[in-house]
């Protein structure tokens, strides 16, 4: 608690009981002063004290926590105003939560205050008889404008006190307003004559008009509704505040219109006087307003540039995750454009150059571009995405990007700047609205692969620095799909020519005839269905597999072939018959964690009299079926078992069949005969028929016969083995 003689002191003791029952009397305008002390100053909190010997009298407050609101006062040992008035000067305080002797003091613990300002209050004799103070429960830095502010307004409660003394409120108060750094004018009448201005708002607003006008002359821009705003305030006497409003004018000393921001507040001049309280009245046509304006821009563009920059993040965020959704680069494309509109353009194209060139040079003339990618705002022609536009000269955006190697910036079509060469197909779009253009070229293994076209129409404002940096961050991003696109044709170029390898013709087998045929879901899809067949030592045996490995990628290719050498090892190693060899591939799979689900059927065929002998075994896969002449076809369902799962494993059984002269036994994987709409078992019965049916042909064309119906859906392997006869 602070002590000293000051606070017993009989003369400031009696100046604080002079002016209490003042100040309580006028309770309304030192709210409004301890209002505007906060507003100011950009604090929650704002209080008017008189300090006694024990009790602060909190004849003004606005934002301060119950009971102390309702009670109007509270000890001396709370709070930082106290010591305030012993100082005998302004007092702040900035984070009371890093003080040692401030973090325990009743202001931090008890009312939350962090960040204190105070400024003592000294009546017309001297005596100090209280303060004006602002805090805030956060830290803060209060600023040298801050500090002139609060001492400024401070002289403004001193005045209201004075109402019955001999100092001239009015002139008090204009002298308070001069010294203070926000916008001040004050307005008399019902028409709001402007009879005040002080320096500040001169500097802000221009000296002319003069004073004596009414606002809405004097100043065009302030007619409408705040005119209604003034008309209400003065009507209800409650005040009005707004922030971030928002006037864009040629200033004074300036030659274009400007945007800038204030907090603004109006506010009846004579602060809540009473009629009949003793202090005097104010008549209806002598009351007028106090208008006060703090220029916010620095704050207002700082918070918008955060808010921007936010933005352009959470758009790069977007664009870097569209790289890892799919291999499908062209949808990766057409994503990054979709992107930058129209947070960052109004029009975006990506041209991928069908040969890439170095940047930096001239390239060889004509240059043909696919246009892969486009988005714009509604209202801009975007073209057709196409292939091979051909641009033949040098004043373009993608010949001059090139020939820079960079980023580059241009207006379209100012009396300055020729039109550009374009083709008819980009002409159309480039000039429809568009002023400016940004090009930013593509670089991939160091050469130009594709021009990403960025445009502003209208009255939209040219990109700023931070914004040219998020569009060229777009162009790397195109450059990082176009790389994985790259990479990823590379590397299934490479699978398929694996797959291939290992999909080798059939052998030739004396008493046989082997034919095979492989079908990829798409062009140039690399999948994990194959089919093998190899003799097994010298008695002419021969081993056959169907597979399939889940899956339409490079890993189910690799997990393909991986299976495949293992299988022709165990097979040829002949220990185990076909049950027992896929037994041992699902142990080993589990050893090199091989984790592709996979189905098969493996059989070894050996010759018996003039027909052939079959024993065979199945991981879960679609059984084989025989057709024998002059019987019907016959699934070989008799031997079973589980597909190949990391994991488990279960025996498998295996069974055994004659092959007769003339018979033909047929191996295919669920993609010869699964359709979306279709039971599995129909499907394989209407195979059955077909293949029937299709018998008599040799066993080249029956393949071919039987893949002609196939689905497009799905890889096919099939393997047909037929015995003379």
């Amino acid at each position: 608690m602070p002590t000293g003689d000051l606070l017993s002191d009989p003369e400031r003791l009696a100046a604080v009981d002079q002016a209490l029952p003042i100040a309580q009397a006028d309770r309304a305008a030192l709210d409004r002063l301890a209002k505007l002390a906060a507003l100011v100053l950009d604090a929650p909190v704002g209080v008017v004290t008189l300090i006694a010997t024990a009790q602060q009298y909190l004849v003004g407050l606005t934002g301060l926590r119950e009971p102390y609101a309702t009670l109007r006062r509270m000890p001396v040992g709370t709070g930082y105003c106290p010591a305030t008035l012993l100082a005998g000067g302004p007092r702040y305080i900035e984070d009371a939560a890093k003080d040692p002797e401030l973090s325990g003091s009743s202001g931090h613990a008890e009312l939350g205050f962090v960040a204190y300002a105070g400024v003592p209050l000294r009546d017309a004799a001297g005596h100090l008889i209280g303060t004006l103070c602002v805090a805030d429960t956060r830290a803060r830095r209060w600023r040298p404008v801050d500090r002139r502010a609060l001492e400024a307004l401070a002289e403004s409660v001193v005045s209201e006190l004075a109402l019955h003394g001999d100092i001239d409120r009015r002139q008090r108060l204009l002298k308070a307003f001069d010294n203070a750094p926000a916008a001040i004018a004050v307005t008399h009448g019902p028409d709001h004559v402007l009879e005040y201005r002080n320096p500040a708002y001169r500097t802000i607003f221009g000296e002319r008009p003069p004073a004596g006008l009414p606002i809405a002359v004097a100043h065009p821009w302030l007619s409408g509704p705040f005119r209604t705003v003034l008309d209400q305030v003065l009507a209800t006497g409650e005040t009005f505040s707004a922030t971030d409003v928002s006037v864009t004018l040629v200033w004074p000393g300036e030659q274009r219109p400007r945007q800038r921001f204030f907090d603004c507040s109006a506010i009846d001049r004579d602060l809540g006087l009473r009629r009949g309280s003793g202090v005097g009245r104010v008549s209806a046509a002598d009351r007028g307003l106090l208008v006060v304006a703090v220029e916010v821009t620095d704050r207002v563009e700082a918070v918008r540039d955060l808010q921007r920059r936010a933005r352009h993040q959470e758009l790069l965020a977007r664009a870097s995750a569209t790289l890892n959704r799919n291999l499908d680069t062209a949808a990766e494309l057409r994503e990054l454009a979709r992107v930058a509109v129209p947070e960052l353009a109004d029009l975006s194209i990506v041209h991928r150059l069908a040969r890439p060139v170095p940047p930096g040079r001239m390239p060889p003339l004509p240059v043909f571009t696919d246009r892969v990618a486009a988005a714009a705002i509604p209202g801009i022609e975007l073209p057709p995405l196409a292939t091979h536009v051909r641009w033949t000269g040098d004043g373009n955006p993608i010949i001059e990007t090139i020939q820079e190697g960079r980023m580059l910036r241009r207006p379209i079509a100012t009396p300055a700047v020729p039109r550009w060469s374009l083709p008819p197909s980009a002409a159309a779009t480039i000039h429809s609205g568009l002023n400016y253009v940004v090009a930013a070229p593509v670089i991939v293994d160091g050469l130009v692969a594709a021009i990403v076209v960025f445009g502003v129409c209208h009255d939209r404002p040219l990109w700023t620095d931070d914004e040219l940096g998020a569009l060229g961050e777009i162009a790397r991003f195109a450059g990082r799909a176009l790389e994985h696109g790259l990479s990823y044709e590379r590397t299934r170029a490479s699978a398929l020519v694996l797959q291939r390898s290992l999909l080798t013709d059939p052998p030739e087998v004396p008493g046989l005839e082997l034919s095979a045929r492989y079908q990829p879901a798409g062009h140039d899809e690399v999948g994990g269905d194959w089919y093998d067949a190899f003799p097994l030592g010298s008695d002419n045996g021969l081993a056959v597999v169907i597979g399939d490995v889940v899956g339409h990628d490079i890993t189910a290719a690799a997990a393909m072939g991986q299976l495949r050498a293992s299988l022709r090892t165990l097979a040829l190693d002949r220990a185990d018959g076909p049950a027992g060899v896929l037994d041992r591939l699902g142990v080993i799979n589990d050893r090199l964690r091989i984790t592709q689900f996979a189905t098969l059927v493996h059989a070894e065929l050996s010759q018996a009299g003039d027909g052939w002998r079959m024993r065979w075994a199945v991981a879960g896969h679609p059984p084989p079926f025989l057709v024998t002449p002059g019987a019907r076809p016959r699934l070989l369902t008799e031997a079973t078992g589980m597909a190949l799962v990391a994991g488990l494993a279960r025996p498998r059984t295996e069974a055994e069949t004659a092959l007769p002269p003339g018979s033909t036994l047929l191996l295919y994987t669920d993609g010869l005969v699964e359709r979306p709409d279709t039971d599995l078992y129909r499907s394989i019965v209407a195979l059955e028929v077909r293949a029937a049916a299709a018998m008599e042909l040799p066993i080249e064309k029956l393949c071919d016969e039987l893949l002609r119906g196939a689905p497009t859906t799905d890889d096919v392997a099939l393997l047909a083995i037929r015995v003379p006869g």
